[in-house]
């Protein structure tokens, strides 16, 4: 047999060399594509026509024939759709368009056609579920109808009006009962939507259930009254479990400590299953464990007796490093699941723990040292270890990444990056890469990386499970402008490279819900007041799309916060994710505490996990450009807990 020719990483970019060739060489077809799919929208069928002979067989052919479906959905029928299906299996339009057919067949009462749509739908949304109830009662199946009517008139939100007919028929055939009723008050109550609860109220018929409903309106709006008169609620109630929660997560939000009371109280009183308690027990616990109060370690001791759940305990071992209590934090390590115990971040502590009582850790922290994690780096670094990459270049075989380029689906999805239409293209990736093997998977990740698609080559390394390929985790495709604006700013050069990589992982378009933008997310108000400060250009926040501008305007907001935090980079890096204001009064609140506690015990978990993913980022990028590379500096080193006296 003929052995395939392996290839270093970087070699992708050649073997796609015939790929980019036809990329530019199809801007035309781009263009007439565009075009065309305009022409689809507004029912220029001649001009559609026309384009479509033109385009031959460019890959996003079938975007033109669905969009011209779409614009004319309203007259469409099943037949339609199903033959788009049969004709385009492969494409996640064929689903859209079933999807939004069904929707607008139901709108138009037409039952027949809708049930043979509505049947090829794996997920349907409620609306489709009334249209669906709403023709088993044109059809005469009453029995249907009404049982899907019973199941969505109970929920806890305000329904879609194509419900309303529904319900309506449902109601008047007797349909609607008292345990309806309560469910629904209930489910209402639960979801913080008491105006609802009324309105189910009002259909409760016995006075039975009326004085039901009533307690637990009345518990919603004064919990506190549990607390103070258990009597009321007893197992004799069949929603005793329900009305418990229901008080407690109230309580909560006006007084933790009574809340916690009622719960440890009542949790057992009233015999909630075990596997029942568990998110209320966590809730309350590391909400008390946040706000870093005298009593909170006692607190999660009452709730958490038994050491069941490990995010507890995993706070109470933090408690105990706030109090600098060594052989506390030992004690409750021990405590942790065996899988718990033995993650990077509690072996860590272990070992200072143990070293801050004296005993010799040196061992064990080279062991930890060959762990490619924050607490790995942190132990490499106090043992005086060399960073370990754990770095498994891929084996990338030109047979196979030629045909993965040739397939339809990679071929639509690299037109759809080039025109920027990343929606579509993250869809046909996720269709095509659920049929691939993950080996497949993998040097996929790699033929969209190549494009310039970094972010989505990132997230298939993650969808491959290949942790320890470094080339296609961590690109590097804007080093020069990072470097220059490093320099500018008086920061590492490394460091706002890390920011990118964790903000955006290097997608240039990238957008919050919150409205960051760019490489380094950056906020408009912050982008404004950057720009003023340095005497930046920025040409409208269209311009943060822009990567020399985005990266000038992060860095420059980097550098701010680094000097603001007295050249501190874990105070900085938290400021630029949670704001420095947040990072002024968690200073003031615990700033004397060592560093690497202070880290530990950001109460943002967010914010946690992202200062420790930019400080081992900015050693990956360091190391892997060949540069020294330090986690920390040798002033933050020495805040170190390890590294106190004791």
């Amino acid at each position: 047999m003929k052995r395939q020719k392996l290839l270093p990483v970087l070699s992708t970019l050649l073997l796609l060399t015939p790929l980019s060739t036809q990329v530019a060489a199809l801007t035309q077809q781009q263009e007439l594509y565009q075009e065309t799919l305009k022409a689809a929208r507004s029912s220029d069928n001649p001009q559609v026509v026309a384009g479509l002979k033109q385009l031959g067989d460019y890959p996003l052919k079938p975007y033109i024939l669905y969009t011209q479906l779409r614009a004319r959905l309203d007259q469409l029928d099943a037949r339609d759709a199903l033959n788009f299906s049969e004709r385009h299996p492969d494409i996640p339009l064929e689903g859209r368009l079933r999807w939004a057919l069904t929707t607008s067949l139901g709108e138009r009462g037409e039952w027949q056609q809708f049930t043979q749509l509505y049947k090829t739908l794996d997920n349907p949304n409620t609306t489709q579920e009334c249209y669906a109830g709403r023709a088993a009662l044109a059809t005469n199946q009453r029995q249907e109808a009404y049982a899907i009517a019973g199941r969505l008139w109970v929920e806890g939100s305000s329904q879609p009006n194509a419900c309303d007919p529904l319900f309506e028929q449902w109601m008047q055939a007797g349909g609607l009962t008292d345990a309806h009723a309560l469910t629904r008050v209930l489910a209402s109550l639960e979801a913080g939507n008491p105006s609802l609860a009324k309105y189910a109220a009002k259909q409760a018929k016995a006075a039975t259930t009326r004085q039901q409903i009533e307690f637990a309106q009345s518990l919603y709006e004064n919990p506190q009254q549990l607390l103070e008169n258990p009597s009321i609620l007893t197992k004799a109630n069949p929603e005793h479990r329900r009305l418990l929660m229901l008080a407690v997560n109230r309580l909560r939000r006006s007084d933790l400590d009574a809340a916690i009371d009622l719960w440890v109280r009542d949790r057992e009183r009233l015999s909630i299953p075990v596997e029942e308690q568990f998110e209320i027990t966590d809730r309350l616990g590391i909400y008390k464990a946040k706000r870093f109060q005298p009593d909170s370690p006692a607190t999660l001791a009452k709730l958490d007796p038994q050491f069941q759940r490990d995010d507890l305990t995993g706070w109470r071992a933090r408690l105990a490093m706030i109090n600098q209590d060594w052989k506390g934090v030992e004690t409750l390590i021990g405590k942790l699941s065996a899988e718990e115990r033995q993650s990077e971040r509690w072996q860590y502590w272990l070992s200072v723990a143990q070293e801050k009582q004296g005993q010799q850790v040196n061992e064990q922290l080279k062991q930890l040292s060959k762990d490619r994690t924050f607490y790995g780096f942190l132990a490499a670094e106090l043992s005086g270890s060399a960073f370990t990459m754990n770095h498994e270049p891929a084996e990338l075989d030109e047979a196979t990444l030629t045909r993965l380029a040739a397939m339809p689906a990679f071929q639509r999805i690299h037109e759809l990056f080039e025109l920027g239409e990343l929606y579509d293209a993250r869809s046909e990736w996720n269709q095509i890469t659920r049929i691939l093997p993950p080996r497949e998977q993998h040097l996929a990740a790699h033929l969209v990386s190549s494009w310039g698609w970094y972010n989505q080559g990132i997230r298939g390394a993650i969808q491959s499970e290949k942790w320890n390929d470094l080339d296609i985790r961590f690109p590097d495709p804007f080093r020069s402008l990072f470097d220059t604006a490093a320099e500018r700013n008086g920061i590492t050069k490394t460091w706002a490279t890390a920011i990118a990589r964790q903000e955006s992982a290097f997608w240039i378009q990238a957008r919050s819900h919150a409205g960051a933008r760019g490489l380094m997310q950056l906020m408009p108000a912050t982008a404004r007041d950057t720009a003023k400060k340095h005497e930046l250009p920025l040409n409208g926040l269209g311009s943060l799309y822009d990567p020399q501008t985005n990266i000038d305007l992060g860095s420059a907001y980097l550098g701010e916060m680094y000097h603001r935090f007295d050249n501190n980079r874990v105070f900085a890096t938290a400021a630029y994710n949670a704001g420095p204001n947040r990072v002024n009064r968690w200073l003031r609140d615990r700033g004397e505490l060592p560093l690497d506690i202070w880290i530990e015990t950001i109460p943002f978990d967010e914010t946690r996990n992202y200062v420790q993913n930019v400080l081992s980022f900015a050693v990956i990028y360091d190391t892997r450009a060949g540069r020294p590379a330090q986690l920390l500096s040798d002033s933050e080193k020495k805040l170190l807990a390890f590294n106190q006296a004791n």
